[in-house]
C-alpha cells in the first residue's frame, strides 16, 4: 500500500515538475515568488553566470573585483535627429541613450519579445541588430524577426512564412493548423528542471563541494561551463562544442554562410522598404572566438566578408581580436567595461560617419 501510494506521489510529482519547467508562465511565477533570502531561494549568480553555473565562486581568478560600470558622453557634433532602434540581447541591455551619438531617442528591442514600432519621418531612423555570436546561426537561420519587429501601423501577417518561406527554419508538420510539434518542448527546459529540483540556497554546500573536488582534483568545471587552455576563463560549454550551432569551433558548409547571408540581405531590405534610413548588423564574438582563436569556424568574417552581403556592418570582430586589451570577464559569458565602451566607440563612429561601411 505505501509503495502504491509513494508511486503515485513520485509520478504525480515529476508530471507536476515538468509541466512547471516547460511553461513559461510557470517559471516566471517562481521566479517573481521564491525568496532568494531564505534556505528555499534560488541560489544567486553574484559573481558572474559562469562561475556561478559551476560553482567555483571559490577560485580567486573567477571571482574578480566587481566592476563599476563607467559610461562615458560621445564627442558629439551632430544634432539629435537619430531614433535608434536596437535589436539587441543581454550585451546591450541598460546601455542608456545618453552613449550614443547624435541620439533623440533610444528604442531598445529585446529579441525575445519583439516590438511594433512606428517610424517618425522628420527623423533618421537607424537599425542596429545586435546579436552575440552564439545566437547568430539559430536565430538568423530564418526570419521571425520579420514577424517579431513590425510596423505598429501595417496589419501583421506573416512575412517570413510568405515572400521569405524559402529560408525558413523547419518546422515539424501538423494536423492542427498554427500547431507545431516543436511547440510543445521548451529549450530551456533542463535549466528550469535544475531550477526547480535542485537549485536551492541549502543544497549549495553539497554542488560547491562537487565542484572543488572537479577543478582542484581534475582540473575541470561542473555543468556546462568549460575552462580555457589557458586557465584564465571560464567559457560555455555551447560555445566550446564541436556539435551545437553557437559554437565557435563547429564545421561550417558554403550553404550555411549562403543561407545566412541570404537572410541577413532579406531583412536589409525588409526593414529599408519600411523607412530605415540604415540597417547595421553588429555580431559580437563569442569570449571563446577572441580569448582562444585557433580553430575558430570563421563564422563572423565569412558573414561580414561576404561580397554578396548588402547589410552595413560594424565590424566587432577584428578590432576585438587585435586588441592588446582584455575584453571579456573570466566569470562571465559577457564582456567586461573594456569591451563595452569599445563597441560603443565603434557604433559612434559610424553614426558620425553615416557614409563609410
Amino acid at each position: 500500500m505505501v509503495k502504491r501510494f509513494l508511486s503515485f506521489y513520485f509520478i504525480i510529482f515529476g508530471l507536476l515538475v515538468l509541466w512547471m519547467s516547460t511553461s513559461r508562465s510557470c517559471m516566471q511565477f517562481v521566479a517573481e515568488h521564491r525568496d532568494n533570502n531564505t534556505w528555499y531561494g534560488s541560489y544567486q549568480m553574484l559573481h558572474g553566470d559562469l562561475v556561478s553555473l559551476c560553482y567555483l565562486d571559490m577560485v580567486k581568478r573567477f571571482n574578480p573585483p566587481r566592476e563599476k560600470i563607467i559610461f562615458k558622453k560621445p564627442a558629439n557634433t551632430l544634432t539629435h535627429n537619430i531614433n535608434l532602434y536596437l535589436h539587441g540581447d543581454s550585451y546591450t541591455y541598460q546601455v542608456p541613450d545618453s552613449v550614443f551619438s547624435g541620439i533623440n531617442k533610444l528604442y531598445w528591442i529585446d529579441r525575445n519579445h519583439g516590438m511594433n514600432y512606428h517610424l517618425d519621418s522628420t527623423k533618421r531612423n537607424i537599425l542596429l541588430i545586435e546579436v552575440s555570436e552564439r545566437y547568430l546561426r539559430p536565430y538568423f537561420s530564418g526570419l521571425q524577426m520579420l514577424d517579431e519587429v513590425c510596423d505598429s501601423m501595417v496589419k501583421k501577417k506573416k512575412l517570413a512564412l510568405g515572400k521569405y518561406g524559402s529560408f525558413n527554419q523547419m518546422t515539424y508538420a501538423s494536423v492542427l493548423q498554427g500547431f507545431h510539434l516543436n511547440d510543445l518542448f521548451n529549450k530551456y527546459i533542463n535549466q528550469n528542471l535544475q531550477c526547480n529540483l535542485f537549485n536551492y540556497n541549502f543544497m549549495m554546500p553539497l554542488f560547491e563541494s562537487k565542484a572543488a573536488l572537479n577543478y582542484y582534483a581534475f582540473n575541470r568545471a561542473s555543468g556546462d561551463v568549460v575552462i580555457s587552455k589557458d586557465r584564465n576563463f571560464l567559457f560555455l560549454k555551447e560555445t566550446v562544442s564541436l556539435t551545437d550551432p553557437g559554437s565557435s569551433y563547429i564545421p561550417l558548409t558554403p550553404d550555411d554562410i549562403t543561407r545566412l547571408v541570404n537572410n541577413f540581405n532579406a531583412i536589409y531590405d525588409h526593414y529599408k522598404s519600411a523607412g530605415f534610413s540604415e540597417v547595421y548588423l553588429s555580431a559580437i564574438p563569442n569570449s571563446a572566438t577572441i580569448m582562444q582563436n585557433q580553430g575558430y569556424n570563421n563564422l563572423i568574417p565569412l558573414i561580414q566578408n561576404n561580397p554578396k552581403l548588402r547589410m552595413k556592418i560594424i565590424d566587432v570582430y577584428s578590432p576585438f581580436l587585435k586588441s592588446s586589451k582584455v575584453l571579456y570577464q573570466p566569470c562571465d559569458t559577457h564582456w567586461n567595461n573594456d569591451g563595452k565602451l569599445f563597441w560603443l566607440d565603434l557604433v559612434n563612429e559610424k553614426l558620425q560617419n553615416p557614409g563609410t561601411n
